[in-house]
């Protein structure tokens, strides 16, 4: 399924030579296609050009693309390409880069796109198995901080511990969660609804973020857990503070090698000195996304590794 949707999203001779190319689905991270420049794709972190006979993209088929991704019409993306991007069936979400339009400072829209990146969305159910155990304590999730270099499937992580979370397992009972979904990559909603299983009692704020999200999905939605990808703000800060004084706990993830690594990070050494975090697990960069490196408590004492 998922080799069909990003073929479908392109020209005949690049789908072509990308199906030449990619031996195994699994293992495509990114595909770079820059109009008037040979394509390049991502495999497990490693960049290859694959072999195109010196043939670059050309303006057609860069046209071409754009128009299968947008369903030939890139004004109903307008919003989404303001940001920089937008979200193809099956929750695959493409970078787009060109001319920028300003309105008053702002970014109102793009123009003259000329480069894309295609960003394979991989969904591994059970790859949160080993390290579910250690998120709970007498049946109540504890608030959870996943770090990670990039690369190491700490958004592939985080999707499935919200699915688990969220539709129960052996040893704990299922829990309201609220995803606040800013860059559409958990969830991966294309008009909407998550492309990606988030489980039964998933709600899913989509491209809102993450400091005003928080907020909201505490107003309307009654999360138990609310899980965001990526935090760092003194905005996202207040908020996760919010959160945790109405009652909810935390999911969220953030790039990092170490403990001291992260402490360095603006506003991290305060966030870890108050424990917001009952439980930070450590990823590696291995053979399968989300791999465990360590699990330590919010003392920053190492509980399994």
């Amino acid at each position: 399924m998922k080799k069909e949707e990003i073929l479908q999203v392109l020209p005949e001779r690049l789908q072509n030579l990308i199906e030449g190319a990619v031996p195994d689905w699994e293992v495509l991270q990114e595909i770079h296609i820059r109009c008037g420049k040979m394509i390049t794709l991502t495999l497990r972190g490693k960049k290859i050009v694959p072999e195109q006979n010196g043939q670059v993209v050309s303006r057609k088929e860069f046209r071409e693309t754009l128009e299968y991704i947008s369903n030939y019409s890139l004004y109903a993306f307008e919003e989404e390409i303001r940001k920089g991007y937008l979200t193809i069936p099956g929750g695959h979400r493409i970078g787009v880069a060109g001319k920028v339009v300003l309105e008053q400072g702002k970014v109102r829209t793009l123009r003259h796109i000329s480069f894309l990146n295609i960003r394979i969305s991989h969904e591994i159910k059970g790859c949160a198995k080993e390290v579910l155990p250690y998120l709970f304590e007498q049946d109540r999730f504890l608030s959870t901080l996943l770090v990670s270099p990039p690369g190491a499937g700490k958004t592939t992580l985080l999707r499935d511990i919200v699915r688990n979370v969220a539709s129960g397992g052996s040893f704990f009972s299922a829990r309201n969660v609220s995803v606040v979904d800013e860059r559409s990559e958990i969830a991966g909603c294309y008009l909407g609804v998550p492309q990606k299983d988030v489980g039964k009692y998933c709600d899913v704020l989509d491209a809102c973020p993450k400091s005003e999200g928080i907020r909201m999905m505490i107003r309307s939605m009654a999360p138990e857990v609310i899980a965001v990808d990526e935090i760092g703000t003194r905005q996202d800060y207040e908020a996760m503070t919010y959160a945790l004084t109405s009652g909810c706990a935390l999911l969220a993830t953030v790039h990092g090698n170490s403990l001291q690594h992260i402490r360095e990070k603006p506003l991290w050494g305060q966030i870890l000195t108050e424990q917001m975090f009952r439980r930070i697990v450590f990823l590696q960069i291995g053979n399968a996304p989300g791999m465990i490196r360590a699990v330590y408590d919010g003392k920053g004492q190492v509980i399994a590794e």
